[in-house]
């Protein structure tokens, strides 16, 4: 009777084993639980900061490149980059009010990017650590222009560079300068005017959405 229960409670075991291995898997892969586990202690952690005066502030982050982030270049996956920067943008709007603010406020309003392109200038090998940093260049209407850098820590140089087009979506239209204006009162009433390089990224941006849009339509 006794091995019998040693027997069973063993299978027991087992099973219990093999159920979280397999919650485990379908959560990692289902879910895609690691981004969720890294986007709660990221909020958390950031909680505790005070918030930044300035939405012109640039956020700077540091980030490492785990044997998971590379491809059979031994270096970073070119789709890795535009995860990281799903953090790094958390990042800065967590840290300067932005997102606690918008998730808050009524009508029901978000944030959703709607276009980014990204130019690689040098590779990022398995282990590096690097810096992203994040800033906001421009706004207008209810779009957000941001810029993310990322950059070596050993001499400074610009890795790889990202321009993003952020959208505000809300029933009542709200716009950039709105709910900019309500984080930083220095900035309720002027945009800055953006460089010719992000000038020229939105008049492509612009052009392109006309060339999709079916014909007679504005």
């Amino acid at each position: 009777a006794g091995g019998g229960g040693e027997l069973r409670r063993c299978e027991v075991a087992v099973g219990s084993g093999l159920a979280l291995a397999g919650a485990v898997l379908a959560a990692t892969h289902a879910l895609d639980a690691p981004h969720f586990l890294k986007i709660f202690w990221q909020d958390l952690a950031y909680s505790w900061e005070q918030k930044r005066a300035s939405v012109l502030d640039t956020d700077r982050v540091e980030y490492r490149c785990w044997s998971t982030d590379i491809d059979r270049n031994g270096h970073m996956n070119n789709a890795k980059f535009l995860r990281v920067l799903n953090y790094a943008r958390r990042s800065f709007w967590t840290r300067n009010g932005g997102w606690h603010f918008v998730g808050s406020r009524a009508p029901p309003t978000n944030m959703v990017v709607t276009a980014s392109t990204i130019r690689y200038r040098r590779e990022i090998k398995c282990w590096t650590v690097y810096a992203v940093a994040t800033r906001l260049l421009h706004w207008d209407g209810p779009n957000f222009y941001l810029e993310h850098r990322f950059e070596s820590l050993k001499d400074g140089f610009v890795l790889a560079i990202c321009f993003v087009k952020y959208r505000l979506v809300s029933d009542d239209k709200a716009s950039a300068a709105e709910v900019l204006g309500c984080l930083d009162s220095a900035v309720r009433d002027w945009s800055p005017s953006p460089a010719p390089e992000l000038a020229a990224w939105i008049s492509f941006d612009e052009l392109s959405s006309k060339a999709l849009r079916p014909q007679g339509r504005s």
